[in-house]
């Protein structure tokens, strides 16, 4: 989070991970980082169920709903059929405890510093880590993501994190302070 828009790997680290259907090691890898037994989370994405079940045994963190949740994972981001109400959902924190809120994590086709095959989505970054202004080439991401992400973002010290990663372990982190412009290319 200290280093918004920055692209890593953490493919090295996930290769150990046994696959879960419907899950990426890359998911997982984020997923056995952050939650325990202090946190909820909650998963959309095919075989949710399954790997919900498989995130408390290995975590013992628990499985909640959207509105309690600390950690959203999500698969397929292009797969969601109503963005907004997701978004909606998510805890935004409250005035007395901004920090009271929850990271959404994407997995996405790809994240990139130069346009990638399109259709892709172009973000433009500018903020507390970022010198002046970055730029990164997301696929697999719909803009209203974005959209609904900045109106949730709309009221600092309110908001939520955003965490993007690829099926490969590409990883890259939104704080809430990170200020977002959006263009579909």
């Amino acid at each position: 989070m200290a280093r918004p828009g920055e692209i890593q790997s953490i493919s090295e680290e996930i290769a150990p991970i046994e696959a879960m259907d419907g899950f990426p090691r890359s998911l997982q890898g984020i997923a056995f980082t952050l939650i325990d037994r202090e946190v909820q989370f909650h998963v959309l994405a095919n075989h949710s169920e399954t790997i919900q079940r498989a995130l408390e045994w290995k975590t013992y963190s628990k499985f909640s709903s959207i509105l309690s949740s600390d950690y959203i994972f999500i698969s397929h981001p292009e797969n969601v059929g109503n963005i907004s109400e997701v978004m909606r959902q998510v805890k935004k924190g409250t005035l007395s405890d901004p920090h009271d809120s929850a990271t959404v994590v994407l997995c996405v086709e790809g994240i990139s510093n130069t346009n990638i095959h399109s259709p892709s989505l172009k973000l433009t970054m500018s903020g507390p880590g970022i010198a002046s202004t970055k730029t990164v080439y997301i696929r697999g991401l719909s803009v209203k993501w974005i959209e609904e992400r900045n109106i949730a973002t709309g009221e600092f010290p309110l908001g939520i994190d955003l965490i993007l990663t690829t099926n490969e372990g590409d990883i890259m982190a939104v704080p809430r302070t990170t200020l977002l412009e959006s263009e579909e290319l």
